[in-house]
C-alpha cells in the first residue's frame, strides 16, 4: 500500500480538487492508499525537518505539499522520500513541481474581457509569487498586444499581505482607474477582496460615489467571473 502525505491549504478549492483528484485516480487503478492530510502549521511552527521525520515515522513513500523558499526539500530524497511541490510561491528545482498553464490562463482571461467590448483593463495580484507573475505577464501581454489604445495598470501586494489586504490602498487604486475598466485577479482570494472593496466604497460617503456597474472582475484559479454590474 503507498502511503502519502499531503500538506496544504485545504480551506482552498484547488487543495480539495487536488485531494479528490487523487483519490480518483487510486480508484481507478484500483490500488488502496493510506493519505494523510497534514495541516501547514506543522511545518510552520516546528520546520521542514518535522515534516519529514513524521513521514519517516509514519514509513510515507510520496510528500506533496507547499513548501517555502528556505525550505530544504533536498531532505527528502536524502531520506528516500519522494517529494511533490504544489506551486505556492516559488519553484524548486531540487524536486518536480506541480503547477498549471498560468500565463495561458492570463491570456484567456485578457482575451474574454476584450471580448465583453472592455477598452481599460487592470490586474490585482501578488508580488513575486511564481504562479500570480506568470498569470500577470499573459494577461498584460495579450491586452497590450491587442490595441494599443487599450489602457493598463496593476496592483500587486506584497508576499506577506497573501492573507490580508489594503482596503484603502485597493480603494484608491480603483478609483483612479479609468472606467468602465476589467479587473483580471491573480486568484479567487483576491478577487474577493475587490468585490468587498467595491461595495464599500459604493456605499461610503467619504469615497464619493463608485459605480460597481463600471467594472468586470475574473478570477484565476478555478475560472469563475464575477459579474458586478455587467454582461
Amino acid at each position: 500500500m503507498a502511503r502519502l502525505i499531503l500538506m496544504t491549504d485545504f480551506s482552498e478549492a484547488y487543495a480539495r480538487g487536488l485531494l479528490l483528484g487523487i483519490v480518483r485516480y487510486t480508484h481507478e487503478i484500483g490500488e488502496a492508499w493510506s493519505i494523510c492530510r497534514l495541516p501547514l502549521a506543522i511545518r510552520a511552527q516546528y520546520g521542514i525537518q518535522a515534516v519529514v521525520d513524521y513521514a519517516l515515522r509514519t514509513q510515507t513513500d510520496v510528500v506533496i505539499g507547499q513548501f517555502e523558499k528556505s525550505d530544504d526539500v533536498s531532505l527528502f530524497a536524502k531520506n528516500g522520500i519522494i517529494a511533490l511541490a504544489q506551486d505556492f510561491k516559488v519553484r524548486f528545482t531540487e524536486i518536480a513541481n506541480i503547477t498549471g498553464q498560468n500565463f495561458e490562463a492570463g491570456v484567456m482571461g485578457a482575451k474574454y474581457l476584450i471580448n465583453k467590448g472592455f477598452r481599460n483593463f487592470a490586474y490585482y495580484g501578488i508580488q513575486n509569487i511564481v504562479w500570480s507573475d506568470e498569470r500577470y505577464i499573459g494577461f498584460r501581454d495579450t491586452v497590450k498586444k491587442a490595441d494599443p489604445e487599450y489602457t493598463f495598470s496593476e496592483l500587486l501586494a506584497l508576499q506577506p499581505d497573501t492573507w490580508n489586504y489594503d482596503y484603502d490602498k485597493i480603494a484608491e487604486w480603483l478609483l483612479s482607474l479609468p472606467k468602465p475598466v476589467a479587473i483580471m485577479a491573480c486568484d479567487d482570494n483576491q478577487a474577493y477582496y475587490i468585490t468587498e472593496v467595491c461595495g464599500r466604497i459604493s456605499a461610503d460617503r467619504y469615497w464619493n460615489y463608485y459605480d460597481v456597474k463600471e467594472t468586470g472582475l475574473a478570477g484565476g484559479i478555478n475560472a469563475y467571473a464575477i459579474h458586478l454590474g455587467w454582461k
